[in-house]
C-alpha cells in the first residue's frame, strides 16, 4: 500500500511557492502581482504546515461521522455558536416535508419538471464536472424534461451532470418550489445595499446522473456552502480546513483556491495522516453544512436531485473580505463590487432577529412544524429570513398564552 510521502510534498510545495513568486516579480500589473503573491504565500505556508507536522507527536487522524441533528432541537441560534463557529459539519433532520412546494411529495421532483421541465439547462457529460477547469468540449445545452429523462427515467446519460444551476437566474420559475433551511437564511450577502455579482446566485440546482462524482475542492472566497438533498443519496467526504496542507494543493493555475487530486487518486497513493475527515450519506429530506474553507468531494450512489448555497455571516466575513479585495484586483470592478458592498455594511448579528436557546418551544415533536425552520426564496434573497422565523415564533408563544 502507498503511503503519504511527507518530503516529497515539502519539496513540492517549497518549488511551487517560489515558482510562484518568480511570476509575481514578473507580472507588469498590480492587481495581478498581489494576487499571484497571494497564491505563493498559501503555498509556502502549506509547506510550512506540511515541515511541522512531520515532527509532531500527536496520534493519526481518523474518519469521523458527521453529527446529526433533529431540526425541532436544532435553533438557528445553537447551530451557528455550535456548529459554524466551530468548523463542524452537521446533518440536520426533520426538513424534508418542507423543503419543496410539493411537501411529504417532494422527492418524486413533479414541481421540478411541471414548472421547469421546458428550461434549458447546461450539463457538463464525460465526467467533465470532475475537472478542476471545465470546458465547452464536454458540455451540452437541452430541455430539462430531456435531462430527466435521460438520467432518471432510462438512466442512459452515465458521467451527466446539472452542476451548481442558479434557480434565481437560470431557472426563476422554481423559486416558489423550493424552500431555503433558515439556519442559512441571516447570510451576510443578501444584506447588503446594493446588488453584486453573488447576490442572486442560490440556490442552486444539482441533478446529478447515478455515479458521477465531483472533484475535491474548496469553494471560492471560504464561503459557507449548505445542501438540501431532495431525491437519492450522496455520499459526502469532508476535510477540515486546518487539512488543506495535507491533500496535496497545488496554486500552479495561479488561483487563490487550491487544486488537488480527487479523492480517490489520494487514497490510492496514501492520504496524510495528519487529514482531519468526515464521512456521511445525504439522503432525501436531510441537509448539510459544510464549514468554509473546507476542501470536500461527492459521490452520487443514486440518480440525485438536490438544492444548495453558499453564504458568508460573521464567523467567515474577513476570510471572504480578503480574498474577495484580491479577485476585485484581478479581475475587475464586477467582482470588487462584491467586495465593496460586503464591506460597506456594519452587521450587528444582535440586533438581527435570531432565535435563543431560551425561546425554543418545540419540545413537544408532534407539535413541531417544519415550515417553521424554512423561508421562501424570496424571502431569503431579501435577508428577511430570520426576522420571518422570530415573527412565527412570536405568534405562536401568543397563542400559547392565549
Amino acid at each position: 500500500m502507498s503511503s503519504y510521502d511527507v518530503e516529497s510534498e515539502i519539496a513540492r510545495l517549497d518549488a511551487e511557492s517560489h515558482a510562484l513568486a518568480s511570476r509575481a516579480r514578473d507580472e507588469p500589473d498590480a492587481g495581478a502581482r498581489e494576487y499571484l503573491e497571494a497564491c505563493a504565500h498559501r503555498a509556502a505556508a502549506a509547506r510550512d504546515t506540511v515541515r511541522a507536522s512531520a515532527s509532531s507527536s500527536a496520534p493519526p487522524e481518523r474518519a469521523r461521522s458527521v453529527t446529526r441533528e433533529r431540526a425541532e432541537r436544532l435553533t438557528p441560534e445553537r447551530f451557528r455558536r455550535e456548529y459554524v463557529a466551530a468548523d463542524e459539519p452537521v446533518v440536520i433532520e426533520g426538513l424534508g416535508d418542507a423543503l419543496t412546494e410539493d411537501g411529504e411529495k417532494g422527492e418524486k421532483c413533479a414541481w421540478l419538471l411541471e414548472r421547469a421541465g421546458n428550461k434549458k439547462v447546461a450539463v457538463t457529460r464525460r465526467d467533465g464536472h470532475r475537472n478542476s477547469m471545465l470546458s465547452c468540449a464536454v458540455t451540452d445545452v437541452l430541455d430539462l424534461r430531456e435531462y430527466w429523462d435521460e438520467v432518471m427515467v432510462r438512466d442512459v446519460a452515465p458521467g451527466s451532470y446539472l452542476y451548481d444551476a442558479s434557480v434565481p437566474l437560470k431557472l426563476p420559475t422554481l423559486t416558489e418550489s423550493v424552500r431555503v433551511p433558515a439556519y442559512f437564511a441571516h447570510d451576510y450577502v443578501q444584506r447588503t445595499m446594493r446588488l453584486t455579482a453573488f447576490s442572486r446566485s442560490w440556490p442552486s440546482l444539482f441533478v446529478a446522473a447515478r455515479g458521477t462524482r465531483s472533484s475535491l475542492h474548496v469553494d471560492q472566497w471560504s464561503g459557507h456552502f449548505f445542501m438540501a438533498q431532495v431525491r437519492g443519496v450522496k455520499r459526502w467526504t469532508i476535510f477540515h480546513r486546518s487539512s488543506t496542507p495535507h491533500l496535496r494543493p497545488s496554486w500552479s493555475r495561479g488561483t487563490l483556491d487550491p487544486a488537488m487530486p480527487p479523492l480517490e487518486e489520494q487514497e490510492a497513493m496514501g492520504m496524510s495522516p495528519r487529514a482531519m475527515r468526515w464521512d456521511v450519506d445525504l439522503a432525501p429530506g436531510e441537509v448539510l453544512f459544510v464549514p468554509g474553507g473546507a476542501a470536500h468531494a461527492v459521490s452520487n450512489l443514486d440518480a440525485t436531485v438536490a438544492f444548495a448555497g453558499n453564504f458568508i455571516d460573521d464567523t467567515n466575513l474577513d476570510r471572504a473580505l480578503f480574498d474577495l479585495r484580491l479577485m476585485g484586483r484581478k479581475r475587475g470592478e464586477q467582482m470588487m463590487q462584491s467586495f465593496y458592498a460586503l464591506d460597506e455594511v456594519e452587521f450587528d448579528d444582535d440586533d438581527y432577529a435570531t432565535i435563543s436557546d431560551d425561546d425554543d418551544d418545540d419540545d413537544d415533536d408532534d407539535a413541531f412544524d417544519p415550515e417553521s425552520r424554512v423561508v421562501r426564496v424570496e424571502d431569503y434573497l431579501a435577508g428577511r429570513g430570520l426576522d420571518i422565523v422570530r415573527a412565527r415564533r412570536s405568534e405562536r408563544r401568543a397563542r400559547a398564552r392565549e
